[in-house]
């Protein structure tokens, strides 16, 4: 009976045994999945805030040129710098655009894997991130439609061929040499022209507004998860 007993014992030790250590193996895979999506993650977070920070000085330089078209029109230096004008003119079709590197998350909620993440306030910091986007996303469709709207003034004021000997590649343009002529005697087009820019001046504050600030969001996830994680 207590032979019986002793094997009863080492049989139920070993199977016991056996499913704890699979269940630990489990686990370390598990923290192994969720800790190379959070360095995933990371990486996204990072290719962000570099693209972000080039965005923020192009829109920047941006605001300075729709202020020079404001000058110039506003007291008609067209004679004095009408090369800037097509320089900073041919540029507003082409404004910088945000794209999130979101592959990571996107991944994680398509696969239906969010509860790989065991901490709750991780989930809704890399969601609330994800959805700060849709925000941006929405001005950007809004700048689309402006940009739009103002082509039909470029056409009238500036001369094309100027513009296509301006052109390096698709979104670089050199400024024109020489002499180059601007229609300015349409006053309507004129007024339509710094109306549309006005919005557009507008939408530029904005984007560059929260193009700051998700960098900020993205400089303070990344601490955030380094802590969390332990990664420092």
């Amino acid at each position: 009976m207590m032979k019986f007993l002793r094997e009863f014992l080492m049989l139920f030790l070993a199977i016991s045994l056996g499913f704890f250590v699979e269940n630990y193996r489990e686990q370390i895979i598990e923290d192994k999945r969720e800790l190379d999506f959070v360095n995933s993650f990371k990486n996204d977070l990072k290719n962000d805030i570099s693209e972000l920070d080039g965005l923020i000085l192009r829109r920047k330089e941006r605001e300075i040129q729709i202020d020079s078209i404001y000058f110039i029109f506003k007291y008609k230096k067209f004679n004095e710098y009408s090369n800037d004008l097509y320089f900073y003119a041919r540029y507003l079709p082409r404004p910088s655009r945000f794209f999130a590197n979101n592959a990571s998350i996107d991944q994680l909620k398509n696969s239906g894997s969010l509860t790989l993440i065991k901490n709750q306030k991780v989930i809704d910091t890399l969601l609330g991130y994800n959805d700060n986007f849709l925000f941006i996303d929405y001005i950007r469709e809004r700048e689309e439609y402006l940009v739009q709207r103002i082509f039909d003034q470029i056409n009238i004021i500036f001369d094309p061929y100027v513009f296509d000997q301006m052109t390096v590649y698709d979104i670089e343009f050199n400024k024109p040499k020489g002499s180059v002529s601007i229609n300015y005697s349409d006053i309507q087009t004129n007024k339509t022209f710094l109306s549309n820019l006005q919005y557009l001046k507008t939408v530029n504050k904005a984007q560059l507004g929260w193009f700051i600030e998700h960098s900020k969001r993205a400089k303070n996830i990344l601490n955030f998860l380094d802590i969390t994680y332990n990664m420092n």
